[in-house]
């Protein structure tokens, strides 16, 4: 187990609700869109750890191969390339699986400029996921939605039953597959839990092109000694959960029977603004935040305000995450400076404006 593995691990504690009653995912087949992404290669990586079989389905548009790293040597993993608008890949990445744990997506930012094509893959793939995983009678489908749903905050914190009002085609969108999971649910008796996680952060993050996060892109800045970019004036705030947690959570969800049919938040609950994310990055490379922070004109569709409820989630499944902005943002600058990749040669793919 690698350092950052460990302090993940260390990040769980049993809340007052943390049920003795989880079950064992050991033996289990496994099916995991999106398996070579951000997200996905932490959960593959957890999902070997306990003892399953995996099968990820990744057409590599987002994900990397890099991502599974010696996880690619593993036995007990099969990679298949493969697109989830397309049924024949999705009924050989779950044949005989059990569980399917749905993460595939395309990013906000592309939604902006190519809302179709973002609809396309999320819906329509959503869809073929959830047939297929019909017609294989899986044991449960673990559905990866986002707090994008919920929009700018009504009220604070957002719990789950904050009104769904999505700011942007990518949203929308993933309104639409959290609906039509609970719908197979409803309609089909398909078993179903959606989890969704606020703003993850942490190794194997984007930060090239149009699917560059505001982290790692303003990490990839600070490397080189450049001007790190907020779009508006910096008050925007987000609710940020470090990956490694993230990833836990969604083991931890499939793990819990009481979280069936149910949607789940999985958020730090603490709440910072953008500005204040560059100013620590700022600090890490002592960089000084008035000459090094500029503002540009806001991205279209921008959520003003996210803070999280994530008292559901600690009740049902007892999880406390540890790993704090400041200690996850020095987390992601070491793996950042770990790549064997130049900062010059970083920057080069960067399109900052990503939605034009």
């Amino acid at each position: 187990m690698n350092s950052d593995e460990a302090r993940a691990n260390a990040s769980f504690r049993d809340g007052p609700g943390h049920s003795p009653g989880k079950l064992s995912l050991e033996g289990k087949s496994v099916a995991v869109t999106g398996g070579a992404g951000f997200l996905g290669s932490h959960v593959v990586r957890l999902l070997l750890q306990q003892g399953c079989s995996v099968r990820i389905l990744d057409d590599f548009s987002n994900g990397k191969m890099e991502h599974l790293g010696d996880m690619v040597e593993n036995p007990w993993l099969e990679i298949i390339r493969g697109d989830v608008t397309r049924v024949a890949d999705v009924r050989r990445a779950f044949s005989g699986c059990q569980i399917v744990i749905h993460l595939a997506v395309l990013c906000l930012r592309e939604s902006i400029k190519a809302p179709r094509r973002v609809n396309h893959v999320i819906v329509d793939g959503t869809l073929n996921c959830l047939s297929v995983a019909l017609e294989d009678e899986v044991e449960l489908f673990l559905n990866c939605s986002s707090s994008e749903v919920y929009g700018s905050a009504l009220h604070i914190p957002m719990d789950e039953a904050h009104p769904l009002r999505p700011e942007t085609p990518y949203a929308a969108a993933k309104v639409a597959q959290d609906v039509y999971v609970h719908s197979y649910g409803r309609t089909y008796g398909l078993p179903w839990v959606t989890i969704r996680p606020f703003n993850m952060y942490g190794s194997n993050s984007h930060w090239q092109g149009y699917r560059g996060e505001v982290i790692p892109r303003m990490i990839v800045r600070a490397m080189n000694r450049e001007p790190l970019i907020v779009f508006g004036d910096g008050t925007q705030t987000r609710d940020f959960v470090y990956v490694e947690d993230a990833a836990r959570a969604v083991i931890e969800l499939a793990r819990e029977p009481a979280c069936r049919e149910q949607c789940v938040n999985f958020c730090s609950s603490t709440e910072t603004s953008v500005r204040t994310i560059a100013e620590l990055i700022c600090r890490h490379f002592e960089l000084d935040p008035a000459t090094f922070i500029r503002s540009e004109s806001p991205r279209p569709g921008d959520v003003a305000r996210h803070l999280g409820d994530n008292s559901k989630f600690r009740e049902l499944v007892g999880f406390i995450p540890q790993v704090r902005i400041d200690e996850g943002i020095g987390l992601t600058i070491d793996w950042f400076e770990s790549l064997p990749i130049s900062p010059q040669l970083m920057l080069s793919s960067e399109r900052l404006r990503a939605w034009e």
